[in-house]
C-alpha cells in the first residue's frame, strides 16, 4: 500500500486487538506532519470558505474535492504505528438525520442541523432517499479511485437519539421522555431500521477496499461490519433514562454491528457503563479526551473497570499519558491514539510503546 507499506502488519495488529490479543506490542496510532505546523486534522478546513458558499458545498459534497483534500492530508501526515491512511465521509455526526427531512447547515469545519420535525409522528412521513444516494455516488467515487492508495471509512451516522435531537430539538427529546416516551421509542426504532439498511449499503460500497470494515478518526480496520455507537446526549440522562431509551437503541444496533465500539464521550458517562459493561456483544469502548476534562490518565480506576469487563479500549490521549496508560493497562485489546508536532517526537512514542508494552 503507497502510504501504509507495512500494511499486513498493522492489519494483523488491529484484527487482533478486536480478540484482546496482543501480537507485538499494543496498539498505537501517532500522527505528526510532516512539515513543522502543516494541517492534518480530519477535522479543520485548510482554508476560510464561509465567503463562499459553492466552494463549501463542494468542500462537503463534491466527490472530487474530498478526494483531493483527503489525498492531500494524507500526503502530509506521518502516519505512526496503527495510524491509516483513511478517507472520512464527513456528512456531519448523526448524519443519518438527513434521511428524515434534516437540512445541513455547512460551516467551515463543522456541519449544524436545525430542527425541521412538529412532532415525533413526523418519523413516519419524512423519510427521502435522496441525500442517501448523492452519499453513496461520493462512496463508490472513492471506492472506484482508491487504487490501493488508502481506506474509506464509514460516514458518521452514529447515535440515534443524538439523530432525533438534529430533528426535533434536544429540549423536546428530553421533554418527550416523560410526555411521549412510546412515541419517543417508536421514533428511535423507526430510524434505527434506516440506520442499518443504509448502514449496509456503505459497508458494501466500500467492502472491496477495505476488505470488510473501517472507521476514519479511530485508525481502526475490521475483517466485518464495524462503526461506532453513541448517545451524547445522555450526559443529560439518568441511568434510569439511559436504560429505558439508549439501550433498546444499541442493542438493536448491535444485531448488525459485528465489531461495535461505543463512544464514550467524557467522563459524565460513567453513571451508564454498568449498562454497557453488561452488554455481551459490545467488543470495546471509546474514551474521548474532552475538552476541560482531565486527561484519560486521571481516570485508571474506570478505564480497570472496562478491561475487566473484557472491552478492548481505544484511548484518545496526550503525548505525557502514554506511558501512564501503558503502565496501568493491559497491552491486551489496548489502542492508544496520539499526535504530536514533529515526526521524531511520534517515533520515539512508537519506540515507548514497544519496549513497554505488557499483558
Amino acid at each position: 500500500m503507497r502510504f501504509k507499506p507495512d500494511i499486513d502488519k498493522v492489519r494483523e495488529r488491529l484484527y487482533a486487538f478486536w480478540e484482546r490479543e496482543v501480537i507485538d506490542r499494543a496498539c498505537i496510532a501517532v500522527v505528526a506532519p510532516l512539515e513543522k505546523g502543516a494541517n492534518i486534522s480530519m477535522f479543520r478546513n485548510d482554508r476560510d470558505l464561509t465567503g463562499d458558499p459553492e466552494a463549501l458545498r463542494k468542500y462537503w459534497e463534491d466527490p472530487e474535492t474530498i478526494l483531493k483534500n483527503s489525498l492531500a492530508r494524507i500526503e502530509r501526515t506521518f502516519l505512526g504505528g496503527e495510524a491509516l491512511p483513511i478517507v472520512f465521509q464527513n456528512y456531519g455526526t448523526s448524519g443519518h438525520c438527513r434521511y428524515f427531512g434534516a437540512k445541513p447547515d455547512y460551516g467551515n469545519d463543522t456541519i449544524w442541523f436545525d430542527p425541521v420535525w412538529k412532532s415525533l409522528s413526523d418519523v413516519n412521513s419524512t423519510y427521502t432517499e435522496e441525500p442517501l444516494m448523492k452519499q453513496l455516488e461520493i462512496a463508490r467515487y472513492l471506492a472506484q479511485n482508491a487504487r490501493d492508495e488508502f481506506f474509506i471509512g464509514m460516514p458518521d451516522n452514529c447515535g440515534t437519539i443524538d439523530a432525533i435531537g438534529h430533528l426535533y430539538g434536544t429540549q423536546n427529546v428530553l421533554l418527550d421522555m416523560i410526555e411521549e416516551p412510546e412515541q419517543l421509542k417508536e421514533a428511535i426504532r423507526v430510524i434505527n431500521q434506516a440506520w442499518v439498511k443504509t448502514s449496509e449499503l456503505f459497508y458494501n460500497a466500500t467492502l472491496d477496499v477495505n476488505g470488510g470494515g473501517a472507521h476514519a478518526w479511530m485508525h481502526l480496520l475490521a475483517p466485518g461490519r464495524l462503526n461506532h455507537m453513541q448517545c451524547d446526549m445522555s450526559v443529560m440522562f439518568s441511568p434510569k433514562m439511559f436504560e429505558e431509551f439508549v439501550l433498546p437503541e444499541i442493542e438493536q444496533q448491535l444485531e448488525w454491528l459485528e465489531y461495535p465500539v461505543y463512544h464514550f464521550d467524557g467522563i459524565e458517562q460513567e453513571r451508564h457503563l454498568d449498562y454497557l459493561l453488561d452488554l455481551p456483544k459490545l467488543k470495546a469502548i471509546q474514551w474521548t479526551y474532552v475538552e476541560g476534562q482531565l486527561p484519560p490518565s486521571n481516570y485508571i480506576h474506570v478505564l480497570k473497570r472496562m478491561q475487566n469487563a473484557g472491552k478492548s479500549l481505544i484511548i484518545m490521549a496526550p503525548p505525557s499519558d502514554i506511558p501512564i496508560l501503558l503502565d496501568n493497562l493491559s497491552s491486551k485489546g489496548l489502542y492508544l491514539h496520539t499526535e504530536t508536532e514533529t515526526v521524531e517526537e511520534a517515533r520515539e512514542i512508537i519506540k515507548y510503546v514497544e519496549e513497554n508494552s505488557k499483558e
